[in-house]
């Protein structure tokens, strides 16, 4: 049976965002001191620094990703208001640990705010662009990127040694219930 999960966009905030990553913010701001605010990004391999335009595309999705070997992160510079979709971490050690739908939630990203995910959440591919043209994000990441994608439409997944250039990654396969598509709806 299809289903459609709705996922009601909510503010990014670091109470909200807190069981998925960090917001990279400036939380003190003194009129006379600079301040440099360390971050928990990390990663396995050497850092990558990439530019991605995302255009205005489709408010639904049925797959979700995480990574192993980096926080990855994003800072939007520009563009149209967006959204990322995103479920806590599950077990690092277990390809079968895939988030329930109801886990999914999606955040409204703050375009004067970047933010990261720790070590293993599931997120959406894209970030979800919700006026055109489009949006410009920042991504720092890491080489290689071990990865796990599933989609909860067709029970399918994968596991890669690095993401987009793993030839042969691990294919896995995941009962279905019901067939399953995010939709977001602003």
């Amino acid at each position: 049976m299809d289903y459609v999960h709705p996922l009601q966009p909510e503010p990014m905030t670091d109470t909200t965002f807190a069981a998925f990553g960090e917001l990279w913010q400036a939380q003190h701001r003194p009129s006379d001191t600079r301040i440099l605010a360390a971050t928990d990004y990390q990663h396995d391999g050497q850092s990558t620094v990439g530019v991605i335009w995302q255009p205005q595309g489709s408010l639904q999705f049925t797959q979700l990703e995480r990574h192993f070997g980096v926080t990855q992160s994003f800072v939007q510079l520009s563009g149209a208001p967006a959204v990322v979709c995103a479920a806590p971490p599950t077990d690092l050690d277990d390809p079968l640990a895939i988030p329930v739908p109801a886990d999914v939630r999606a955040f409204l990203i703050d375009p004067g705010i970047g933010y990261s995910f720790k070590r293993g959440t599931w997120h959406s591919l894209n970030r979800h662009i919700l006026k055109p043209p489009g949006a410009t994000f920042i991504i720092l990441n890491s080489s290689p990127n071990p990865t796990q994608l599933v989609d909860y439409h067709s029970g399918t997944a994968s596991m890669s040694t690095d993401l987009d250039i793993d030839p042969s990654p691990t294919a896995l396969q995941y009962p279905l219930e019901s067939r399953v598509m995010f939709e977001i709806r602003p």
